[in-house]
């Protein structure tokens, strides 16, 4: 999953470009950030680096965009589930207690 951090560089103060702004805020992917004379910050974090390369191309094509600037660029791998084995607990914790059977029970407090 590509996560970007991007500078949007307008013509003209980001105040004039309000209509490009408002195109940006209807793609799902993308949160608006911090603005500051014609530069805009932008996240863009797709679930494919296809969709990420369709979202810049957009982005380049609105009015008033002169530049886009990479600040960093990430490929997070999907967090695979994973599940607590039973057995792995901590025997100091506070939060392992006896259960009426006699076994550990992780998780519970007293």
């Amino acid at each position: 999953m590509p996560i970007s951090g991007l500078v949007v560089t307008f013509g003209s103060s980001t105040e004039q470009h309000s209509a490009a702004i408002e195109k940006l805020r209807d793609i799902p992917e993308v949160e608006i950030g911090d603005s500051g004379g014609s530069k805009l910050a932008i996240v863009v974090d797709s679930k494919h680096k296809r969709r990420d390369q369709e979202i810049w191309n957009a982005i380049q094509d609105l009015p008033g965009v002169t530049d886009l600037a990479v600040a960093m660029v990430a490929f997070d791998e999907e967090a695979h589930s994973v599940t607590p084995d039973p057995t792995d607990v901590d025997p100091e914790s506070d939060a392992n207690t006896e259960s009426e059977g006699g076994g550990v029970v992780a998780g519970k407090s007293p």
